[in-house]
């Protein structure tokens, strides 16, 4: 079993794991990059320094709605996120120019069996 604890500099502290992406186009490589769980989201989201570093090529574009409400189209990228030593996954992944870090969504979480252990402040990746 891996375990993490939560990131306690967030309020309220956050689940955090560890991922290794890789550009399948340009072979770009980045390792040990801090990712939050983030159960809402369908699609993993990318900083736009992290694309930048990667050279990440655009796979194309898909309108994506927030919170608040507002649709808009953002540029996707095909990429290969390992978290910890599980299997990596091929992902089209979304730029968030303006996120601090990697948000995990949906579609790599999906392949993942997790506890998030709140009361604790732990995250649980079970084998």
């Amino acid at each position: 079993m891996i375990r993490y604890r939560y990131a306690p500099h967030l309020s309220p502290p956050a689940p955090f794991v560890n991922v290794a992406l890789h550009c399948p186009q340009t072979g770009g490589r980045a390792a040990n990059l801090p990712a939050q769980i983030d159960t809402a989201a369908d699609r993993t989201v990318l900083p736009g320094p992290v694309v930048r570093s990667l050279g990440l090529v655009e796979d194309g574009r898909m309108p994506f709605q927030g919170f608040a409400g507002d649709v808009v189209e953002l540029p996707i990228f095909l990429v290969e996120i390992q978290v910890h030593d599980r299997p990596a996954a091929a992902v089209r992944a979304v730029l968030g120019e303006r996120e601090p870090h990697i948000l995990l969504g949906r579609d790599v979480l999906k392949a993942l069996r997790i506890l998030l252990d709140g009361p604790q402040g732990v995250l649980e990746i079970e084998p």
